[in-house]
């Protein structure tokens, strides 16, 4: 990457994250990294760009585990490769919270940001076909119940780790390492496992049992 081009997406990154929205300009933002502000926009076309960059770079781990996932295929558990990915969606969310609200927050730049989303590789559906492609290949390998739905169970899975990563940084939680690790797995597990009570072995379910 660009040198001047990095410091400019770490000066953004460090401003959004403590000054937010209304006082990380692209002024301040190019000041912060030590150039002009007309160097910034030969980097980038406007603030929305900067921002989305800023954005990719927070999640470039996650995007590791996903691309990742396809080679995990029959290999581990299922448990252990979903609770993995859910950990680097977990730690991807709570890094990006402040800033998505930001563009929330912003007519204009969300509209913009939306666009510069549509033209690029990594939308907020990837994650979700990613997983469910690799729920599918499990599937096939008689790792997962057949009546599975993986693209619903996908969007489960993600849909818990981004709802605790937003409420834990709203509410400014200490975060136990050991203790949300536990509560993934736990998660994980619930998904997997299903809501519906387990026939007990001695006693024949009533699809399979037989009239008197």
């Amino acid at each position: 990457m660009n040198e001047t081009r990095k410091k400019l997406i770490e000066a953004a990154d460090k401003l959004l994250q403590e000054t937010g929205f209304a006082r990380a300009t692209t002024r301040e933002i190019a000041r912060q990294a030590g150039v002009s502000e007309g160097l910034l926009y030969h980097h980038f076309k406007d603030k929305a760009e900067l921002i989305h960059e800023v954005v990719v770079h927070r999640l470039r781990n996650f995007h590791e585990a996903l691309e990742t996932l396809p080679f995990l295929v029959g290999q581990h558990t299922v448990a252990e490769n979903l609770t993995q990915v859910l950990e680097r969606a977990y730690d991807a969310q709570s890094q990006i919270t402040v800033i998505v609200c930001g563009v929330f927050s912003d007519h204009q730049l969300r509209t913009r940001t939306r666009e510069i989303i549509q033209k690029g590789p990594f939308g907020p559906n990837r994650p979700v076909n990613v997983l469910a492609g690799y729920l599918a290949a499990e599937q096939k390998q008689g790792r997962i119940a057949a009546d599975i739905v993986p693209r619903s169970a996908a969007r489960l899975l993600f849909a818990s780790g981004f709802t605790w990563a937003l409420i834990d940084q709203f509410m400014g939680n200490e975060i136990d390492r050991n203790e949300k690790l536990l509560e993934i797995r736990e998660t994980v597990q619930t998904i997997l496992s299903g809501l519906n009570p387990q026939a007990s072995p001695c006693v024949p379910s009533p699809k399979n049992r037989k009239p008197k």
